[in-house]
């Protein structure tokens, strides 16, 4: 059996604690069993154990949580032999003071006491080992990060020197410490406030969001790379539509992606709306499954909107949908995303107006064609299918005006049916051009081109209509031909 907490055994508990007991029934503080044998080795070693981060604040808030960190007065290399009979240790990083063992079905992160800071746009912390569990709690980011569950040597003692108990019964994000100087050891923590404040429905200390709204300059100097992890957490929590909010009220968005910044407030027809164009876009996303890639597209669906607005004669918005391609694509290359991910979220972004646009006088063909246009094939591979923006397009409906919804989400269905019978017809990826680029240099003796995409789509809307069957080079070879002098 692990090792329950009781109240004689914790000199520390708070009544915030017992609070949180009591209103979270399901709350348990039992070291499990894999855990505790970890502390004996370690309390063999001479050291002290104690379990940390979120595996302790979930258990208090009544939730389950299977990653497990440990913080311990012992260096890497005795954690690593005082461990090593339990099962295989792995390298998670020695030179920051962690090891890891799996031990039973745990995977164990088990780091030295430490304080760390970050330097300017680096993405690694400066490491500096500590000599108390007192003094590695002191430097975490939020009270309820900020608490240590003792598994060595006296299993069950609950140390909660900053009041995270007592912030969860608050549903609080607090510092420990002044928060202006918890954030520039890392000013990452701004955005992670954010996150946590969305993540678990908590509102954040008006202290700290002083912090976040005056020192939002700080963020420069973090990686982009670190910032763009921490909004991919943020886009798939429940509360992902108040952390972008937030972000944007704080000022933070100006310093992930100010494209997503320049939405706020921007009025849109009310006609076909019933919210600016940042609103609009956060309702959006909260139709939609907690998916990155869906929650990314509808994050960035509008953003050509706040640069194509006109106001005269009346407000529109067009070629939006290129525009914001090219603003998405901007966005993400600065935040250092990969290639796959900025083409799919781009892909989605320019499309994202086709099937709303859908009429039901459209031909087959042209239904067909629609299919191929909004599939992202790669290598006879399927990227991002069509069924993906349907998703979109039904959020983006939804998150309009409440009097059209219901004829806008009945064409999508329509369309939805007739794309379904053309796939069965015509599968999506054989509807490209028989002939490559190399082929097509070859065939027309010329360098390579824009003239190749250009020649490319013509063979694929040709294949899509049904004129020019998918493997025929020859009749391809012809139609090329014939497309190169009439053009």
């Amino acid at each position: 059996m692990g090792a329950s907490i009781s109240v004689t055994e914790s000199q520390l508990l708070t009544d915030c604690y017992y609070k949180s007991m009591k209103k979270n029934p399901d709350a348990s503080l039992e070291i499990p069993e894999p855990i505790a044998a970890v502390g004996e080795r370690i309390a063999g070693a001479g050291g002290e154990a104690y379990i940390v981060g979120g595996w302790l604040r979930d258990r208090l808030r009544g939730v389950e949580c299977n990653d497990i960190d440990l913080a311990t007065s012992l260096t890497p290399d005795r954690v690593r032999n005082a461990v090593e009979e339990l099962g295989p240790v792995y390298n998670l990083g020695e030179r920051f003071g962690t090891v890891g063992v799996r031990a039973g079905e745990c995977t164990v992160e088990i780091t030295t006491f430490r304080r760390d800071r970050y330097s300017p746009g680096s993405r690694h912390p400066e490491v500096t080992p500590v000599a108390s569990i007192g003094e590695d709690l002191s430097r975490r980011d939020f009270t309820i990060n900020a608490m240590a569950l003792q598994v060595a040597p006296e299993p069950g003692r609950l140390l909660d020197p900053f009041g995270g108990a007592r912030d969860i019964e608050r549903c609080l994000i607090r510092t420990p410490g002044l928060p202006g100087e918890r954030m520039a050891e890392d000013p990452l923590r701004m955005m992670r406030a954010v996150r946590f404040a969305a993540q678990l429905g908590y509102e954040i200390d008006g202290e700290l969001l002083g912090v976040l709204k005056g020192d939002t300059g700080l963020l420069d100097s973090i990686s982009w790379e670190r910032r763009r992890d921490e909004l991919e957490r943020i886009l798939v929590t429940d509360g992902a539509d108040t952390g972008i909010r937030t972000l944007v009220d704080t000022g933070l968005m100006r310093s992930v992606s100010p494209e997503l910044a320049a939405m706020d407030g921007v009025e849109q027809p009310t006609r076909y709306h019933r919210a600016d164009v940042l609103e609009h876009t956060l309702l959006t996303m909260m139709y939609l499954p907690a998916d990155p890639l869906l929650r990314r597209a509808a994050l960035f669906h509008d953003v050509g909107k706040p640069p194509a607005k006109v106001t005269s004669p009346r407000i529109s918005f067009h070629d939006h949908e290129s525009i914001g391609e090219e603003l998405t694509r901007r966005s993400m290359r600065r935040l250092r995303y990969g290639n796959i991910d900025i083409r799919e979220t781009a892909f989605l972004v320019r499309r994202h107006m086709r099937p709303i646009l859908y009429d039901s006088a459209w031909t087959d063909a042209a239904v067909r064609r629609m299919r191929r246009e909004c599939t992202l094939v790669k290598d006879d591979t399927v990227l991002v299918p069509v069924e993906t923006l349907f998703e979109l397009a039904a959020a983006d409906i939804k998150a309009g005006s409440l009097e059209k919804a219901g004829e806008g989400l009945a064409r999508l269905s329509e369309l939805k049916e007739r794309v379904d019978r053309a796939g069965e017809e015509h599968p999506v990826e054989m509807s490209r051009s028989p002939l490559d680029g190399g082929e097509l240099m070859e065939l027309f003796g010329r360098e390579q081109g824009p003239w190749i995409r250009d020649v490319k789509a013509h063979l694929t809307g040709l294949v899509v209509d049904g004129e020019l069957a998918p493997h025929d080079k020859d009749e391809a070879a012809r139609r090329a031909r014939l497309f190169i002098e009439d053009d």
